[in-house]
């Protein structure tokens, strides 16, 4: 169980989701959580019906005793966000930042001091169901007990790993944004189910499991993507004639291209901060 209370800046979809995701793993209750947004009330006001959990305008109330802090807003807002609220933040707290292309150095500057315990965390949505991927990057001076603590909870919901700092973009473009490529992989299907005739009552449940299968056998098999592509890939079969699509349409460069533009757009997003903000 963890001791401390851990507050939000942000009530978005992140934010959401990793709350779902700790409460569900039992490792957190919700009168040790606190959210807080300034403009969006209504949306408060669901998170609390919805969890239980303090939702607040006022960031003094969800940010005092907590001993995390997870600044989950969008880039345009950390700014102020941060003018806003860095009295209320002090050296005994662990900051994590859910924001991508906003530096750790930056962050230090907005608030105002270098000393501060800062770690940048890439989750994605599907902490909601316990199954994130999540890349942690922290300096070397952040302490070994503070580390610890963001390991714990972001395991609660997920694998982590450590990256350098300057691998986040690509993590991003690959692993944050990762979801939605599959999203939009399964909205093919359902788009060729329904094309094809399919009774989408009969397609949804085989598209599920078509992907389930998949991925279990990747995990338990042991085998790579290529050779259980080949297993099913017979010559001159119905898989050969849809792969060979794909093949003349370059998906695959089309798949190479989406994350590399992911990755770009993280490193302009954190260019165009600094310009913005000067720093």
């Amino acid at each position: 169980m963890f001791l401390g209370k851990v507050a939000f800046i942000g009530a978005g979809s992140i934010a959401e989701a990793l709350i779902a995701g700790l409460l569900e793993s039992g490792y957190i209750e919700n009168d040790q959580i606190a959210i807080s947004n300034r403009e969006d009330l209504d949306r408060l006001d669901i998170l609390h019906t919805k969890y239980g959990v303090l939702a607040t305008p006022n960031r003094q109330l969800a940010i005092t005793g907590s001993s995390v802090v997870f600044l989950a807003i969008k880039p345009k807002d950390i700014a102020v966000a941060l003018e806003q609220s860095k009295h209320l933040l002090n050296e005994n707290q662990l900051i994590i930042s859910l924001v991508a292309g906003v530096s750790i150095s930056t962050i230090k500057q907005l608030i105002g001091n270098e000393n501060m315990n800062i770690i940048r965390a890439m989750p994605t949505t599907s902490a909601l169901v316990r199954k994130s991927a999540t890349a942690l990057a922290f300096p070397d001076d952040v302490p070994f007990e503070k580390v610890q603590i963001a390991k714990r909870l972001f395991e609660r919901v997920g694998i982590v790993a450590k990256v350098e700092e300057d691998e986040l973009h690509a993590m991003t473009g690959l692993f944050g944004s990762g979801p939605a490529y599959i999203y939009y992989v399964v909205e093919q299907f359902e788009r060729a189910a329904m094309a094809l005739g399919i009774h989408r009552d009969i397609a949804k449940p085989f598209i599920q499991q078509t992907l389930i299968g998949s991925i279990t056998m990747i995990q338990e098999t042991n085998k790579s993507p290529l050779t259980l592509r080949k297993k099913v890939t017979s010559p001159n079969g119905t898989t050969q004639a849809g792969i060979s699509v794909l093949e003349d349409r370059e998906v695959a460069n089309s798949f190479l291209n989406c994350f590399i533009e992911a990755t770009v757009r993280s490193r302009e997003i954190q260019e165009e901060f600094e310009k913005i903000n000067k720093i």
